[in-house]
C-alpha cells in the first residue's frame, strides 16, 4: 500500500509517489463521480477514516491531496457522518 511507503519509508529514502499520491492526489482531476469506484461504497468508508487520520497525524497541507481532500469534504457534508461524529462525540469518543 503506498501510503504506508510512504508513511514507514526507511530513514533517507525518498517517498514513494504511489497511487493515493499520483492518482488521487495530484494529477488526475478528480473522483470523477465523487466516490472512490465511482458509486458510494464501503471503500469511500475506508478511504475516508485511512485519510482522516493520515492528515492529522502528518499535517498534510490540503492542496498537498485536493482529490482526497475533496473526498474527505463529500463525506464530511454526508447527514450519517454528521449525526455520528455527534453521537460519538457526545459518548466522550475521542476522534483522531
Amino acid at each position: 500500500m503506498d501510503v504506508v511507503r510512504r508513511v514507514h519509508a526507511a530513514p533517507g529514502a525518498p517517498a514513494w509517489p504511489g497511487p493515493c499520491q499520483t492518482g488521487l492526489g495530484t494529477s488526475r482531476p478528480g473522483l470523477g463521480s465523487g466516490w472512490a469506484i465511482g458509486r458510494y461504497s464501503i471503500a469511500d468508508i475506508h478511504l475516508f477514516r485511512l485519510y482522516w487520520r493520515f492528515a492529522n497525524s502528518l499535517k498534510s497541507a490540503p492542496e498537498e491531496f485536493p482529490n482526497l481532500t475533496a473526498h474527505y469534504a463529500g463525506m464530511m457534508a454526508r447527514p450519517a457522518v454528521q449525526r455520528t461524529i455527534e453521537v460519538e462525540t457526545a459518548v466522550g469518543y475521542e476522534l483522531p
